[in-house]
Formats: structure tokens, C-alpha cells, sequence
């Protein structure tokens, strides 16, 4: 290949790589990071290697893209599905779990409400009196499962 067109294309793979790069920052969705990146090792295998052709160069440019984007999208899919496990949002009744608070009223059957923090909750438990300090040991539905903490 001639050295100016393996300048001219050395250039075009910078640029692209710095343009998808720059797309991202304005536009972010970390799909055109890895594209980017693609880009810019192309231009640096192209750079150690000039002997490639534009279309061995464009093939590697895209199975290069496709790879990182597929491995990216595989350990943020792990990761989110981690997350997911750990996490207590929008499950403010499993969060609930091993916190205190006070029996306000409560029924022969064991059913009543509690105070725990600024909220009642509805409870549930064995042997409990207005104003026993109680821990929530597990949730069913809207129910929190307490037993009575002896000091």
C-alpha cells in the first residue's frame, strides 16, 4: 500500500475514534466508548503494521467493536443482576428486616400496628403488649413479622 494512503487511512481511524469518543461524552450510553476504542486500536495496529490492507483493517475494526461491546454489555449485565439481588430499593419492606420499633396497638390474634421510625406498619407476632420494643425478623406481603426483644 502506498505511504499516503496508509497515512491518509492511519488518520481517518484517529479521527472516527476521537469522534466516536467525543459522541459519547455529549451523548452517553457507553455503546460508542467501545466502538471508539475499536477505532483507535485499529489505527494503532494500522500504525505497527501498514502492510494490512483497508479491508482486512475494516474487519478487524468491526469484530474488535463487536467483541468490546459484547464483553462490556456481558459484565454490566452481571453486575446489574448483583445489584439487583443486593439491593432493597423500591422494597422498603424488605429493608425492614432486624429493625426495631414499638407495638402501638395490636389484637388478641397478634395483628396490630407498629412504629418504626416516622411510619406505622402493619405487625404480626406472638405474646405482644402496647409499647413492647419489637425486631422485625421477615416480611409476608404487607405484614412484617416481629417477635418481642427482651433486654
Amino acid at each position: 500500500m502506498a505511504e499516503w494512503l496508509t497515512a491518509w487511512t492511519l488518520w481517518h481511524w484517529l479521527v472516527l475514534g476521537f469522534v466516536l469518543l467525543i459522541a459519547e461524552v455529549v451523548a452517553p450510553g457507553v455503546f460508542l466508548l467501545w466502538w471508539g476504542l475499536a477505532a483507535l486500536v485499529t489505527a494503532l495496529v494500522q500504525f505497527l503494521f501498514p502492510a494490512f490492507s483497508l479491508v482486512g483493517l475494516a474487519i478487524f475494526y468491526g469484530v474488535l467493536a463487536c467483541i468490546l461491546s459484547f464483553a462490556w454489555w456481558k459484565y454490566q449485565h452481571n453486575k446489574d443482576r448483583q445489584d439487583q439481588a443486593k439491593t432493597s430499593l423500591n422494597q422498603r419492606d424488605h429493608a425492614m428486616v432486624g429493625k426495631q420499633g414499638i407495638v402501638q396497638e395490636i389484637a388478641i390474634n397478634g395483628i396490630g400496628r407498629g412504629a418504626f421510625g416516622d411510619t406505622t406498619w402493619r405487625i404480626q407476632g406472638e405474646h405482644l403488649a402496647m409499647n413492647d420494643l419489637v425486631k422485625v425478623v421477615r416480611v409476608e406481603g404487607i405484614t412484617l413479622i416481629v417477635e418481642k426483644v427482651t433486654e
